[in-house]
């Protein structure tokens, strides 16, 4: 199993069809929290649906589209961080991340994300990461502001989420600025 340790306790984990049941149980526990921020909740109902979005995930990343990874502690998925529209030639991708209200504020997602970046800059040689990030959801905006990134812009009606428009505020890291 793909593994990337963060300390005695949390570890990046890649996304494997073996996940689907807990993926799908730390979903249905943490439903309402992601609706606000994501669509795809409302197009998940069953743990199949998981397994399809997983299949997908490997695809993507056989393809070199993307790299999804489940967040866990001692064993038990707590969350989600993946590098996202990864362009080869413009040497970028996009970062993307939640944890489960229980963990969050405690600096664990800033830890995961710091060793997603590395991964990104020294391993995938990419030379940019970009977020984009509901402009209401201030707790993901002070991660990426804490780990460096730059605010590039709000981009106004980014996104439908369950019907709702809402702007994001695009955030961008470069290698050479860390």
């Amino acid at each position: 199993m793909f593994e990337m340790k963060i300390d005695d306790n949390f570890s990046i984990v890649f996304l494997h069809v073996n996940f689907s049941r807990q993926f799908f149980d730390l979903y249905k526990s943490n439903k309402q929290q992601l609706s606000q921020w994501f669509n795809w909740p409302s197009q998940c109902k069953t743990e199949d649906d998981f397994e399809v979005l997983i299949t997908d995930a490997l695809i993507d990343y056989a393809e070199g589209k993307a790299l999804q990874c489940g967040i866990s502690h001692k064993a038990d998925l707590i969350g989600y961080i993946g590098l996202t529209d990864i362009h080869k030639t413009l040497k970028k991708a996009e970062l993307n991340y939640w944890i489960s209200p229980e963990f969050q504020g405690r600096g664990i997602m800033s830890q995961v994300c710091k060793k997603m970046i590395d991964y990104a800059f020294n391993f995938l040689k990419l030379e940019k990461i970009e977020v984009s990030i509901a402009t209401d959801n201030i707790r993901s905006r002070k991660i990426c502001e804490s780990l460096g990134f730059e605010l590039e812009g709000i981009l106004k009606h980014a996104d439908s989420i369950n019907g709702n428009i809402v702007d994001h505020a695009k955030y961008g890291l470069f290698k050479h600025d860390r």
